[in-house]
Parts: C-alpha cells; structure tokens; sequence
C-alpha cells in the first residue's frame, strides 16, 4: 500500500499524480495533494487524488511526502511553519522527499529542521520530463541515508522506472544540475546549428531527418556514457582533435559568410582539446 502525498500539482506535480493515479495497481495506492492554484486543485481531483488545505494535512496523512514545488524558497516556505510539511510528518512519521531542483544547502537545512522533529528528510530530484512523470518512466535520484532512501524506494517506483542513490544528502541535487548541464548545453547548440543550416538554404526536414538517423548510430553524446567514464579524459590521439577543430571551425566560417551568430560554437572550439584529453 502506498500513501503518496504530493506538495505541489503544478506541471511536474501533476504529471507525477495522473500517472500514479492512472496506474495498474487501483485502491493499492492513495494520492492526496495540495496547491495553492484552484485549477491545479480541480485537475488533481478529477483524477482521483484526495486534496488536502495545506502542506501539513498531506503530511499527517501520507508515508511519503513528494515536495514537487519549483525553487528553493517555495522548499522553504511547504516545509517549515506551524502547518507545513515538517508539522504533518512529525504526526504521522511520513518520510520526505524534495523532488524539486534546488540548492543542497537548502535540502540539508530542510533536513536540519526536520531532524528536530524526528523527522527524515532525502533530495530526490526527478528527470524525464513531463510525459516521463505521466508513463511512469521517470528517473529518481536520491541522496540521503541509505536505510531512508529503501524506506522510500516502493513509493518513488510507482513513477520511478529508475530509483538511484548516489550518495548522501545533497548529493542527488549535485547530480541533477550535472545532468541538466547536459542538455541545456545541447539545446543551445542544436539551436545555433538550426539556424546556421536555415541560413544556408538547408531544408530543415531534411536536416532533422539527418541527425536523427545518425544520433541512432553515434548515440547520444557520441556514446560518452555507454563506456566507462574516466576523468580527467584520457588522450584520444592529436587527430582526434584536429578533426574537431576543422569542422568547428568549418561551421564557424560559414557561419561568418552567412552572417550567423555562432557563440556557443565558438566557445566549444576554443575548449575542445579538453573533451579530447589533449
């Protein structure tokens, strides 16, 4: 039986309710949640979740509490206070889990105030998406106590299809924004190269059609994280990165005839060496 509680029905929020709720396992599990916006309130209710007045009364009635708010003062403000999250779990032994992405000194103060109510508190911060959070499919990353993060282990996996603990408190929160690194980095570069491939007359169905194709052999990240990750990077041979830099520098003088912006390219080429271990 899982007794979900969910601080925060937002977009992530509501994604992660909708696919518990909508799950295979019926009156196995209960969700009750609350939101400061009405409609988040409405939308949550339609699907089945129990909506509770404030933080504190999804505490006092769940055995995880999911605290899916957006930065590190809404943490703040959900967990501490007469009837905030803290409160609630002190009656009812729930154990706490802060899905947001913040800072860990704010997760390991939360857990400081907890503490001294005999409360327990893990980062657990989520990657996969919003439709990752409604199939189910979501990573979990978990940092805290090992002993709390297998209390926690059975209620993440009803949205977790990967549950990991990489170390203690505050630990998940420094992998998160690692791991976010990572694909903002792509976004901004996949963007500049849309618009170096538009300005030089591209057809951009086409180009999508291309990288996708060879993505499936490449792999994502040129297949960095299928092979053990050694760091600093071993050296992969000066042509290694004498190729890089060619193309880079390809791309950046077509970019110049076409008058295209290419700052991001800019700064790969002159950092490259480094990915190579040169």
């Amino acid at each position: 039986m899982t007794r979900l509680g969910i601080i925060g029905l937002g977009e992530m929020g509501g994604s992660i309710a909708a696919g518990v709720l909508g799950g295979p396992w019926g009156d196995e599990v209960t969700v009750v949640g609350c939101d400061v916006s009405e409609e988040a309130r409405e939308r949550f209710a339609a699907l089945g979740g129990v909506v509770a007045g404030s933080p504190g009364e999804v505490a006092r009635q769940v055995d995880l509490v999911a605290v899916v708010v957006v930065d590190d003062a809404q943490v703040r403000l959900v967990g501490g206070g007469d009837d905030g999250v803290i409160a609630g779990a002190a009656e009812s032994g729930a154990l706490v889990a802060v899905h947001a992405t913040v800072r860990p000194a704010t997760v390991v103060g939360l857990a400081d105030e907890a503490a001294g109510a005999g409360v327990r508190v893990i980062d657990a911060p989520v990657t996969g998406g919003i439709q990752g959070a409604r199939s189910r499919d979501l990573v979990v990353l978990c940092g805290g106590d090992p002993g709390d993060v297998e209390r926690a282990r059975p209620h993440l996996a009803r949205y977790g299809s990967l549950v990991i603990h990489v170390g203690p408190l505050g630990a998940a929160q420094r992998a998160k924004v690692a791991r976010n690194l990572i694909t903002y980095a792509e976004l901004a570069v996949a963007q500049e190269a849309i618009a170096l491939a538009a300005a030089a007359g591209v057809d951009l169905g086409a180009f999508a059609e291309i990288v996708n194709h060879s993505d499936r052999t490449i792999g994502p990240h040129v297949g960095t994280f299928t092979r053990p990750i050694v760091h600093p990077p071993p050296p992969m041979g000066g042509s290694y990165t004498a190729i890089a830099h060619k193309d880079l520098q390809g791309a950046l003088a077509l970019a110049e005839e076409l008058g295209v912006d290419l700052p991001i390219t800019a700064l790969v080429d002159q950092h490259m060496d480094a990915a190579f271990g040169e």
